[in-house]
């Protein structure tokens, strides 16, 4: 081999090495194609039917008190403008939380830890979980 491929080699087989141990650390699995539907997407149905009821309620009380501001402050009654103050309340307070718990929730699903008892399984003679 001549030096150039040598050295080529070598800078290939280091980086393939870093990306390996970047790689290490965790893994992503693919969605569970085993069990019924619902036990495979139940977590992410009831969060999904949470986050429904959570604006429902919200858009009620929501109503309720831009309603009972604007008649205290004399203002006419402008649906548009109802639209406008819950969309930013709404926004700033309950989707922000709601999201971050399901980010946290599906992607704990998916990543598991290599070596960790989740991923060693099939050594260890345990049935999937997922």
């Amino acid at each position: 081999m001549h030096k150039i491929g040598r050295r080529a080699a070598g800078v290939l087989a280091s980086t393939s090495h870093w990306v390996e141990r970047a790689h290490m650390a965790y893994s992503f699995r693919g969605a569970a194609r085993r069990g019924t539907f619902w036990q495979r997407h139940s977590l992410s149905l009831v969060l999904a039917a949470i986050l429904i009821v959570q604006t429902a309620i919200a858009l009620w009380a929501g109503h309720t008190v831009w309603v009972g501001e604007q008649e205290a402050h004399g203002v006419e009654l402008v649906a548009g403008d109802f639209w406008v103050w819950f969309i930013w309340e709404y926004n700033i307070s309950l989707v922000a939380d709601t999201f971050g718990v399901i980010l946290i929730v599906l992607l704990s699903k998916r990543l598991e830890e290599q070596d960790s008892a989740e991923s060693t399984h099939e050594q260890t003679g345990g049935e999937d979980r997922s």
